[in-house]
Formats: C-alpha cells, structure tokens, sequence
C-alpha cells in the first residue's frame, strides 16, 4: 500500500504541477482528478507487476547475453586436419570453461551458504561455459558434413564426443534452472534449502566428471583420426593399376577420365570413401599408362597424379581442385573418343 500511496501523490504532484502551468496559460480545461488518482492506481500495480516479474530473471538475462562463438569465415574452406584440430582446441575451451563453473559452483556451495553475490558469478561462469558448448558442438557438426563420409574410420569416435557435448550442454542448463530458482528465492528474501544447495554441489559434481570424460574422448578421436588419415593415404597410393593404355592417346584419354572423376566428386566439396576408392583406382590406371607411354614430358605429370590423390585421401578437396586445374592444363587438348558403331 505504501508503494501505491506514493505513486498516487507522486501523479497529483504533477497534477498539481500541470495544473498551475494551465492556469498560467488560462487554458479552459480542467483536470479530472478523480481519472488522475485511478490512473496512478493503476500505473503502480502495473509497475509492481513488472517489478515481481522481474524477479530470478537476472541470472536468465546474464546468460541470454552472453554469445556463442561463431565458427570463422573460412570453416568450410578448411582441410580435414585443420577443421578437426580446430573442433579438439573448442572441445578443450568447452571443457576448460564447465571445470571453471564447476570449481565455482562446488566453493560456493562448500560453507552450506550461497549468497546472492555468488549467484550472480555463478551466472558468468555458467553463460561462459554454454557458449562454449555450443560452439564445440557447431564445429563438430560442420566437420562431421564435411568429412564424415571420408573419415569413416572414426566417424564413431566423433560421435561419441558430441554426445558428451550434449551431456555438458544438459548440466549447463540444469545448473541456469538452480540459479534461477536460488536468485528468485533470495530475492523473495528466503533461506535456501539444504537440498537446494546440495543439488548445486551434486550439479557440478556432475559437470566436472563429464567434462573429464569429453576432454578424453576429444582426445582419442583426434589421435585415431591422425592415424587413420595416414593409413587412408597410404592405402590410396597403393592401389594397383587394372586398366594400363597401350597408347599415347589413350593414356593421355585415361587422365582425363581420372579428371573428370575427380571434379564430379568435388562437386559438392564433399568426398566419400567410395569416391576415393574409384578415384585411386583411376588414379593408379592413368599414372602407369602415362608412366608406359606419355613419353618425357607426360611421364611427369603420374606425380601430380599421386599428389591429387594424396590430398583427397587428406581431406584436402580445395587444395586437390587447385591442383586439378594445373594437371588438366597440362595434359594439353583432350582427345575424341572414337565414336561407336
């Protein structure tokens, strides 16, 4: 009541006030007071109304303002190793970021006392934390449609560490719900409970264990992948030729066709592990027809094949279409097919 008394005379100050400006100005007007004093009832329950709903959403506003990362301009420009380590550095600062909140989370808890002030640090760190999970988690997804399909060898590892991320990104969340429902009791002036607190500890508890457990996840599937990369690569220039021209131009025919593979594959930026295969096999047929007969100056060009080859196995598309362009040229006009009968 109070409140609304003082909003009731602060409206009939200025009542009051306009009115003496009207008589100054001899306006014929007259105020309706008893509108006036209704309106002022009216604004205060409003603004009380706010004020309540207001309440506990301190720590949501401080959250909701802290945005995520975004993946830089030339994410989808990236080779597979760069793109992965740059998912493992997000995993890390994700994981990095939870352990803070959670070290925050567990002190604050430790005396069986949360004040508002440590609510309110509690809200930073845990916004911090979030945003980097969803980052981690955006990177992760962007790799897996980029090279999921090459890197089928750890394509499940990979898998694994966005689960943890979804579980880090859940203990987040379930941590804002506590320090929303912890500011909106203290602001309501009420103790908080002995299970309020214990469920913050038991929270972070949580959130540090799963956080361990990203951390060692990220760090085998990057360690499996860089292995599996090698292997891949290896295994791509291994390929034995099954189709060896017997000609000039019909060599020169069998690198174009290992071009125009190539290309078709790279059309959606994207390459498969069936993809690669057709392509090393064309690959190992043009580089030994070349090799028998291109003469001096083709011969040459069975290395720029095995580097294409090399670099799609890498995970390297736009690097291997650049150099696709140099081998094409070189390989000078393309010869007609001779038409069938």
């Amino acid at each position: 009541m109070g409140r609304k008394l003082l909003g009731i005379l602060l409206v009939l100050s200025i009542a009051g006030v306009a009115g003496l400006a009207c008589e100054t100005m001899e306006a014929t007007v007259t105020p309706d007071i008893q509108a006036t004093v209704e309106g002022a009832v009216a604004a205060t329950a409003t603004a009380q109304a706010g004020l309540q709903a207001t309440v506990g959403t301190a720590v949501q506003a401080t959250i909701t303002a802290v945005p995520s990362p975004t993946p830089p301009p030339d994410v989808e420009t990236m080779s597979e190793e760069e793109l992965a380590a740059l998912v493992d550095e997000a995993v890390t600062e994700a994981v990095e970021a939870t352990e803070q909140s959670s070290t925050a989370a567990t002190e604050a808890a430790a005396d069986d006392v949360v004040t508002p002030e440590e609510v309110d640090e509690l809200a930073i760190y845990v916004s911090d934390a979030e945003a980097a999970i969803e980052y981690a988690a955006e990177l992760a997804a962007i790799y897996d449609d980029l090279y999921g399909e090459l890197a089928t060898e750890t394509v499940a590892l990979l898998t694994d560490v966005e689960d943890d991320l979804a579980l880090l990104a859940e203990s987040a969340a379930a941590m804002t719900e506590l320090l929303v429902d912890m500011e909106t009791s203290l602001e309501q002036g009420v103790e908080l409970a002995d299970e309020t607190i214990a469920a913050l500890a038991s929270a972070a508890q949580t959130a540090s264990e799963q956080a361990a457990q990203a951390q060692a996840q990220a760090q085998d599937w990057l360690q499996d992948l860089q292995a599996a990369r090698d292997e891949r690569v290896a295994a791509a220039l291994a390929v034995q030729p099954t189709a060896v021209a017997t000609d000039r131009l019909s060599a020169i025919q069998s690198a174009f066709d290992y071009v125009d593979s190539v290309r078709q594959a790279l059309d959606d930026g994207r390459i498969s592990q069936a993809e690669l295969s057709a392509i090393a096999q064309l690959g190992a047929n043009a580089s030994a027809s070349l090799n028998g007969h291109g003469g001096p100056q083709l011969q040459q060009l069975s290395g720029s094949i095995d580097q294409i080859t090399a670099q799609l196995a890498r995970g390297q598309p736009f690097q291997a279409q650049a150099a696709l362009g140099n081998l094409e040229g070189a390989l000078g006009t393309r010869p007609s097919r001779p038409s069938r009968p």
